[in-house]
């Protein structure tokens, strides 16, 4: 995203911490040192989990030129050469001539147009602080980098700041991976009765994201349960020490083992555990030269990020997760096929940490497995979504399996620009299966033979392509 970023994502904090605070009182928002007037515009709502917030603020507070086209439903958001198009009613929008999907469409009500959160949150571009005293949120610019110039992503300049922060935690496949945006220098150490990998992160701290999401308690502790591990049971992280500021993460082990760290691309640490016996005591999460196919699979979604809501109130995130799970146990049964799922809970990760996870474990094809929303309850049926033509082969496979299980309305294969199988350089689809915002196919979608089915088809479909 380019320099509108920053701005749409200061419009985004001004309505994001209300949300956190009292509704009598909303936090003050600090821009560079300057407190901003929050008087004017219609305030954000939490719409079925999803924050949704009021478009015109850009305008109001920033200078952007915003323009309502009536005969369309459409709001423009404009610039210079930057511009935002985006349609009542549509998940997805124009973004500097591309499409971006979006996590909820836009929404007119009582005259304003709503838009995601999430939406307008991408690449922000900001150092971002809470003072949970005052209730104040504190927003710095990211000065440029000496010679870019406004075709740079303003989330390549470095923010400044004294720590780094923590961005999100995952453990797959005997690899943990932690997301940070700046330096890290680990430091390993090992504890007995009962046996523990402590991993110290000195001068780290957990971003504002990681806080409001993957995080149980305020201070950021939390924990990941391990169902696929014969070495690790339980994954824990908290805040060690204040100053300096140390982030530690605990492994809980089944049995003795020793840990490996290293840097990948993209700001993310790898540990690796193998038992002190020498031999991963599970699949490892990496490529290696015994030929097996690996296989990401990614439940959209998670956390903060709901994803659609159905009309029983059931989550879309509990839906993904549910057959992801299903589909990892199937794929397991294959001696040729590693499996690696980018998360086994409710947890939060980005559209970059996902596509990060793949390229880091240089996978051979990805899979994200999500359910369908409209505003209106019309809309229904299965979908397969791809975005680079060698992809296409792959998306026909799944979707000829997929299909018939379902029962639904065909609404075909088609090509879509989406962040998840756009960015990634592996063979990647997006299956969409089934709207949750249709009666129908809600009620068929959240029963666990419809869930084993799907699992079921996309596993038979995934061996087929690989010519297993």
């Amino acid at each position: 995203m380019k320099k509108w970023s920053v701005a749409v994502v200061f419009f985004l904090f001004m309505c994001l911490f209300p949300v956190m605070a009292n509704a009598n009182a909303g936090p003050s928002i600090v821009l560079d040192g300057v407190t901003i007037d929050q008087r004017s515009g219609a305030p954000a709502e939490n719409i079925g989990k999803t924050v949704m917030v009021p478009i015109r603020i850009v305008s109001e507070n920033l200078g952007y030129q915003v323009k309502w086209q009536k005969e369309t439903k459409s709001v423009l958001v404009q610039k210079g050469n930057s511009s935002i198009e985006m349609t009542a009613g549509k998940d997805a929008a124009t973004v500097n001539g591309s499409l971006v999907e979006l996590d909820s469409p836009p929404l007119i009500k009582q005259g304003t147009t709503l838009v995601p959160l999430r939406f307008v949150g991408e690449g922000m571009g900001l150092k971002v602080g809470w003072d949970n005293g005052t209730k104040t949120v504190n927003l710095f610019t990211v000065p440029p980098v000496a010679g870019s110039n406004e075709e740079n992503d303003a989330s390549e300049a470095p923010a400044p700041s004294m720590n780094t922060e923590l961005q999100s935690i995952s453990f797959s496949g005997d690899r943990l991976i932690v997301a940070v945006n700046g330096e890290i220098m680990p430091k390993l150490s090992t504890l007995g009765e009962p046996d523990r990998i402590i991993v110290d992160l000195p001068g780290t701290t957990f971003s504002q994201d990681f806080l409001q999401g993957q995080a149980s308690g305020p201070d950021g502790s939390g924990s990941i349960e391990v169902t696929d591990s014969e070495l690790v049971s339980k994954v824990r992280y908290a805040m060690f020490s204040s100053s300096p500021s140390t982030v530690r993460v605990v492994f809980d082990l089944k049995q003795s083992a020793t840990a490996k760290w290293s840097l990948g691309e993209n700001n993310v640490m790898l540990v690796d555990l193998t038992a002190s016996s020498g031999e991963s005591a599970s699949k490892p999460a990496l490529p290696n030269d015994d030929g097996k196919k690996i296989v990401i699979i990614d439940p959209g979604h998670g956390g903060r990020q709901s994803g659609a809501v159905s009309i029983s109130g059931k989550y879309e995130k509990e839906f993904n997760l549910a057959v992801g799970l299903k589909v990892q146990a199937l794929l397991e049964q294959y001696d040729d096929i590693l499996t690696v799922i980018t998360r086994q809970d409710d947890t939060e990760l980005s559209l970059k940490q996902r596509v990060d996870i793949a390229e880091l474990n240089q996978a051979d094809i990805f899979i994200s497995i999500h359910g369908n929303k409209f505003t209106n309850p019309v809309p229904n049926g299965i979908e397969t979504l791809y975005s680079r033509k060698d992809s296409k082969s792959l998306a026909d496979t799944l979707h000829k399996y997929v299909l018939p299980v379902t029962g639904l309305k065909d609404r075909g294969v088609k090509m879509v620009s989406l962040h998840v199988t756009r960015e990634t350089t592996m063979p990647a689809v997006l299956l969409e299966l089934g709207f949750m915002s249709n009666p129908t196919d809600e009620a068929i979608m959240l029963t666990e033979d419809y869930q084993d089915q799907c699992a079921q088809a996309i596993a038979d479909g995934i061996a087929e392509y690989l010519g297993l």
